[in-house]
């Protein structure tokens, strides 16, 4: 029998802050809107997974509080496989080389930690670098090793979840792309052009059973436009 995993992407982070890897206060409300929207709809967890991010467990447990003393599980169960790719060390890592390629470049590297653009653009550039396996640097996670580590966690969460369960897995965009290629077969360079367009909160839907994963919803934020405020829906 086919089961249901329902993969959710954390609430906005601390852009800007000495310390990212924690919620905002909107991605906080982010995150206590979409648990209304799961209580609302009776939605109950059999099994809840996060990567070891705070923002993820953060999330997680936000969304959980929401379902009530009879709803699902509180505290997931940690999986370090979903924890999203190491951005920052990855333009680091290819940030001299960038320069040199594109001198123009000097001016968005100026406002990284204050512009969300220049942070786009960098980040953007930087990554499709790192996936194309022609960058590599010692100590730097490649874009191999972090597929592989996703499809172990998957594959995990196949394996441990017996017929019928409902499912709930909290991670971030590059985890969540990296399953849906395992499910569509995507090419490396759609699958991370993919990761830009998921949402905070954004819940993506699949069946599966021990040896398929199929895909049935993707970066659904309903529980957000709903509110008709623009302010709510973020990427960062």
């Amino acid at each position: 029998m086919m089961r249901s995993l329902y993969l959710i992407r954390h609430g906005q982070a601390s852009f800007g802050k000495d310390n990212y890897d924690r919620l905002s206060d909107l991605g906080l409300e982010q995150a206590h809107i979409l648990g209304d929207c799961f209580a609302k709809q009776g939605l109950r967890f059999d099994a809840l997974y996060s990567g070891s991010m705070v923002r993820q467990i953060d999330t997680a447990t936000t969304v959980m509080s929401r379902l009530g003393k009879n709803g699902s599980i509180e505290a997931p169960m940690v999986l370090p496989e979903f924890d999203e790719f190491d951005a920052s060390f990855i333009i680091t890592s290819q940030i001299d080389a960038m320069s040199e390629e594109d001198p123009s470049m000097s001016e968005a590297f100026g406002k990284i930690y204050t512009d969300r653009r220049s942070l786009q653009m960098i980040l953007e550039t930087a990554v499709m670098r790192w996936i194309s396996g022609r960058y590599e640097i010692p100590g730097v996670e490649t874009w191999s090793s972090f597929q592989s580590r996703v499809k172990r966690g998957v594959l995990k969460i196949m394996h441990d979840n017996q017929s019928g369960k409902k499912v709930a897995l909290f991670t971030s965009g590059g985890p969540m792309s990296a399953v849906v290629q395992i499910a569509l077969g995507l090419s490396n360079e759609k699958t991370i052009q993919l990761a830009w367009q998921i949402l905070n909160t954004a819940v993506s839907t699949f069946r599966f059973n021990t040896d398929r994963l199929s895909l049935t919803t993707f970066n659904s934020i309903a529980h957000l436009r709903h509110l008709n405020n623009p302010d709510m829906v973020t990427y960062r």
